[in-house]
């Protein structure tokens, strides 16, 4: 009797050896967005402004473009204008996609790189520079502009100065973004994922003026 606990004891050993490998080889699941549809992922300080977040490096991509401009004017070729390139918070994206709407506390980042012709062995086209400046846009409670927050930040800085209510890019997001104010036509990896009637409306849209 005591030779077959002995035999039953080291076999739970290793049961409880093999799980706990399993459990230390098995991907790490992503943490879902809290139920009150809030993702507190942004982090202010004392003054107001956004704090830079730490891991823009891996933000999903949304859609870039190249001198893009929202009012008529010819494009010059040789001088086109900046790299705009668009990602959007892990966080908030997995809620997007689950949901089909931006929770509370989502987060875009917009970064602008200046063309460059002569890197290395280019010599045709335009590839990104170094990045000039970079900005924040924050989904917060509320509707209308109170919804909509933007700081702006240069490529060294750490704390974002937050856009004064009523400003003008505020109120462009509102009357020409095709979702919640955001300008999801431009993004080709969330455009599917945007009603219809939104947007056809804003593919329509073709002049703010």
């Amino acid at each position: 009797m005591q030779l077959n606990s002995r035999k039953n004891l080291i076999f739970g050993l290793m049961i409880l050896a093999a799980s706990a490998t399993a459990l230390a080889q098995a991907p790490v699941q992503p943490a879902p967005a809290s139920s009150d549809e809030t993702l507190q992922v942004a982090r202010l300080d004392p003054a107001g402004k956004l704090l830079k977040p730490a891991d823009m490096q891996s933000w999903i991509f949304l859609g870039t473009s190249l001198g893009m401009g929202y009012n008529k004017g010819s494009f010059n070729a040789s001088r086109p204008g900046q790299f705009q390139v668009v990602l959007m918070e892990p966080n908030a994206y997995r809620y997007f996609t689950r949901n089909g709407r931006f929770a509370t506390g989502s987060m875009f980042l917009l970064s602008f790189y200046d063309p460059d012709q002569r890197r290395s062995i280019n010599q045709n086209g335009f590839v990104q520079a170094d990045l000039t400046n970079y900005e924040i846009h924050l989904i917060t409670p509320g509707t209308g502009e109170d919804r909509h927050t933007f700081y702006m930040f240069g490529a060294n800085d750490k704390q974002g100065n937050r856009v004064p209510r009523g400003n003008a890019c505020v109120s462009c997001h509102l009357k020409h973004g095709a979702f919640d104010g955001t300008f999801a036509q431009f993004y080709p990896t969330i455009r599917s994922a945007i009603p219809a009637d939104d947007l056809k409306r804003a593919l329509q849209n073709h002049d703010i003026r």
